[in-house]
């Protein structure tokens, strides 16, 4: 046989690579082999890696996966979440190209971004230039014509943009910093998902760090599988999911009193939860080699992944043990701080946290010598059928003696007698089974033939004298939401007022404090806070109660059910924005909330909110 020259060769090599079958490549081979990072992009170029950050890789997987439709990614701050999108974004365009959307907050900040990160990646990768078209002018910071897809950048501040642009794949990043909706202008993530429908094998991805609890971000997460990271702890061995509260250190102090920061951060460490075996930062970066992603959500739509990862898991030098002790030190500061900690580093939404580390309602402990009880109640229809406060007033100023719920009105009754309260002092609500309301407030009332005028001016009957004797004693109480305004015979007009109540009873009359829901929400809101010249506390240690069938209420449910409402804006058909107080969720605790907000209208019916010296 003879033998080949080198032109044949050459053209034998080159008939076999052309009918060679192309290696399969998982999403994370592809960019670890074609991508790099430099220096105008990171402190550590070289090639993409996800061998510091293995947890990125799964998700990566995603944009290769035909059964995932959705992923959302809850990551705090530093777990490289970005960079996971720009990885698997390059190789879809290199991969399978298709028309992609960039969906950030706004538009100015899209610009940046690619013109800062997203574009030298692809500069500095040979195997995505490939992709450029020799046309310069096709590729702009926002408008981006690859030889075979198209890439925009859009901002949620301009979802004029979004129009009459189908695309198979949106990535949506930091979604809870879009801009809201108003009348004129819908939702920027709402109407680019619509222009997914297009496509029958879209994919869309979400990305940020939480806000509160109704953000986007969080109710995505909660909506798909829910996964969360689990690593091998190097002592029992077991898998286990990384949690703030076992992050401890040795609170060292110096000399005057302040917190030994150098110190904590060398002592910090954590403890794993099964064992009780010490973790170090090297033990963490070791074990996430082994980690792995388990969902906790059986109940999600197939194809709907959500991922939840804290700044725990990250090997940056800033995410150490002893860097997120001293930050959280720092961080409680303020509120503001604090909150910022929990979004950015714990990847938790605020409104979640049921005990709130820094509180001004307890940070101030309000005494007061000779004050005014008064108890109120919220009646509700399964057990336990009553919630009730009892705070003590004087000079306008308050502390909360106890809280609670009770089994029935005979209970409440102990409760009112344990905490020594007159009958008259006693408030309950009658938007519920509301004619057992008004035979128990009758049952713990006397009768009189006189009218009665109240401190704060309102008189009952507004006029002339009683048709019937009247009730007094316990006060059955109503609120409106749309506002109620009532004038006293001084001409002051007043968020509440005195109405005749429905009872079934036709022997007397009873009367009926009616309050305006909205206004002493506001007010409420002003006194935790600190906004009105009066001191509004707790105290910290709650009186034992010894009434069968009352039970108090713990400090952290007391709190949580205070943290029930939060202002919202809204838009109304003209596009003016209006704040309107509205509960964080249906299932959420708001009962002793109620019971403060009966409160002031019972201490303002009875002027017990002013000051001596306004008197």
């Amino acid at each position: 046989m003879e033998s080949l020259t080198d032109l044949q060769r050459n053209l034998l090599d080159y008939r076999r690579n052309l009918y060679k079958p192309t290696p399969v490549q998982t999403v994370v081979e592809w960019s670890e082999a074609n991508l790099r990072l430099t220096a105008r992009q990171t402190e550590h170029p070289g090639p993409f890696s996800t061998s510091v950050r293995p947890y990125t890789r799964e998700p990566m997987e995603c944009w290769k996966d035909t059964s995932v439709s959705e992923v959302t990614l809850c990551w705090g701050s530093q777990t490289s979440k970005t960079t996971t999108l720009m990885a698997g974004l390059a190789w879809l365009i290199a991969n399978e190209p298709s028309p992609a959307l960039w969906l950030m907050p706004t538009e100015n900040l899209a610009r940046s971004f690619s013109k800062s990160r997203w574009l030298p990646m692809l500069e500095d990768s040979p195997a995505m230039l490939e992709c450029f078209p020799a046309e310069a002018d096709k590729i702009t910071n926002l408008e981006q014509n690859f030889t075979r897809s198209t890439l925009t950048f859009v901002g949620s501040n301009s979802p004029a943009n979004l129009a009459s642009r189908p695309v198979r794949v949106l990535i949506a990043d930091e979604v809870d910093k879009f801009a809201e909706a108003t009348a004129k202008e819908a939702d920027a993530l709402d109407l680019a998902e619509q222009r997914l429908k297009s496509f029958s094998s879209s994919k869309a991805f979400m990305t940020s760090t939480p806000t509160v609890v109704e953000g986007r971000i969080w109710q995505r997460f909660l909506r798909g599988d829910q996964r969360r990271f689990y690593l091998p702890c190097p002592h029992c061995r077991e898998y286990i999911r990384l949690e703030w509260r076992q992050v401890t250190w040795e609170d060292h102090k110096t000399e005057d009193g302040k917190h030994d920061l150098s110190k904590i951060r060398a002592s910090a460490h954590y403890v794993c939860q099964l064992c009780q075996g010490k973790i170090t930062d090297a033990h963490k970066v070791a074990a996430l080699r082994h980690g792995r992603w388990i969902p906790e959500n059986p109940g999600a739509l197939p194809g709907v992944r959500s991922y939840h990862l804290s700044s725990l898991y990250s090997p940056d030098r800033k995410c150490t043990w002893g860097h997120l002790a001293v930050s959280f030190i720092e961080a409680k500061q303020s509120m503001g701080g604090l909150q910022g900690f929990i979004n950015g580093n714990l990847a938790e939404p605020w409104e979640q946290q049921d005990v709130q580390q820094e509180r001004p309602e307890t940070s101030v402990e309000v005494k007061l010598d000779g004050g005014r009880r008064y108890l109120t109640a919220d009646v509700q229809a399964v057990a336990p059928f009553l919630w009730w406060v009892c705070r003590e007033w004087k000079d306008g100023n308050s502390t909360l003696i106890a809280a609670g719920h009770a089994d029935d009105f005979a209970a409440l009754r102990r409760v009112q007698i344990a905490l020594e309260v007159h009958d008259m002092d006693v408030g309950i609500d009658s938007g519920f089974n509301t004619q057992a309301v008004y035979d128990a407030c009758g049952a713990y009332s006397t009768i009189t033939s006189n009218p009665i005028t109240y401190p704060c001016g309102l008189r009952y009957p507004p006029e002339g004298g009683l048709r019937k004797p009247m009730i007094i004693g316990w006060l059955p109480l109503k609120g409106r939401e749309t506002g109620a305004r009532f004038t006293a015979q001084s001409g002051t007009v007043h968020p509440f007022g005195l109405s005749t109540s429905s009872s079934m009873r036709t022997d007397v009359v009873q009367p009926l404090l009616v309050f305006d829901t909205e206004h002493l929400r506001d007010m409420l809101s002003r006194l935790r806070k600190g906004d009105i010249d009066r001191e509004w506390g707790v105290c910290p240690t709650p009186p034992v109660l010894e009434a069968e069938g009352a039970y108090l209420a713990n400090q952290e449910l007391y709190w949580r059910h205070l943290d029930s409402h939060q202002l919202r804006p809204v838009a109304n058909r003209a596009g003016r924005i209006k704040h309107v107080w509205t509960k964080r969720n249906q299932k959420w605790p708001d009962h002793l909330h109620d019971c403060e907000i009966m409160q002031l209208a019972m201490v303002m019916l009875w002027n017990d909110l002013v000051q001596a010296s306004e008197t």
